[in-house]
């Protein structure tokens, strides 16, 4: 059941990854976050000028997120895609920003009652543009039976400001109930995965995948 969003090779979301360009670093975060996969920790740095953005309304339409995202000076609304993916959009920050710059955008934007979550785009690697790994305010996790039951865990997990989506053999998808920072899913999958309470637990995400 692990609902893990993977776009592939011919959808095409980003302007930059259609260029095939090299990410600069001044592009990118200097801070470095990360995730566990397979037991080990995934790092990554996210982008400083795209922003992920899921409304509250899932009906919203292009016009619609536009006009509501024309209030925000930073958001270059010019050059917005219309196009919806899953329902969210992306939005492109105007001028060059640090990390503080950045995060205090993802503050004013989901401080927005229309606005559902605002959310970071990852890259895996710094110069390879289609190594984007797109954070959604959504965790996947498998509890370990043999250490807590499935209603035992999904209490725990709704203590972490979490509220269930679906729960089908011992695997769970949570939503984040209150998106503040845009880095709540990333934190709260990594809390859960180190309570050593779970198989697996890592935030849902867009990502690139090349079929073979």
């Amino acid at each position: 059941m692990k609902k893990i969003i993977l776009l592939f090779i011919g959808l095409s979301l980003f302007a930059s990854c259609e260029k095939e360009e090299s990410i600069s670093n001044s592009q990118l975060c200097d801070d470095e976050y990360y995730y566990y996969s397979g037991g080990s920790k995934n790092y990554f740095k996210h982008s400083l000028y795209e922003v992920w953005i899921e409304f509250e309304q899932t009906e919203v339409n292009g016009e619609e997120a536009k006009s509501i995202l024309e209030k925000y000076s930073f958001i270059n609304t010019e050059s917005f895609n219309a196009d919806r993916n899953y329902d969210r959009f992306k939005a492109i920050i105007n001028d060059k920003c640090d990390c503080l710059d950045f995060k205090n955008h993802l503050l004013e934007l989901n401080k927005d009652s229309e606005i559902y979550s605002a959310t970071p785009v990852f890259y895996l690697s710094e110069d390879d543009p289609m190594s984007y790994w797109i954070l959604l305010s959504e965790v996947l996790t498998k509890n370990n039976d043999e250490i807590i039951s499935e209603p035992e865990f999904i209490n725990y997990a709704e203590t972490l400001n979490l509220e269930l989506i679906e729960s089908k053999y011992s695997t769970q998808q949570f939503k984040v109930k209150k998106v503040e920072t845009g880095f709540e899913a990333l934190y709260i999958a990594n809390q859960i995965y180190e309570s050593g309470k779970i198989e697996y637990s890592h935030p849902n995400f867009i990502a690139h995948r090349t079929l073979n």
